[in-house]
């Protein structure tokens, strides 16, 4: 599996690594390495922060 994403000035990649048993994110030239638990945790903690910034908009218009 294989996600690709740009903005402006920013690619990010992410997949599945079955050599490693990890989730690899591609961030510009780094690579960054997780478990599959850890990614998921990070997916939460994304989610639960996209969800403030929305709120706060709501709040705001």
């Amino acid at each position: 599996m294989a996600i690709n994403a740009t903005s402006d000035d920013n690619t990010f990649k992410v997949r599945y690594s079955e050599r490693v048993g990890m989730v690899v994110v591609g961030l510009g030239a780094g690579d960054l390495y997780m478990p599959p638990v850890d990614a998921a945790t990070l997916v939460d903690q994304l989610t639960a922060a996209l969800d403030a910034y929305t709120a706060t908009l709501k709040a705001v218009a």
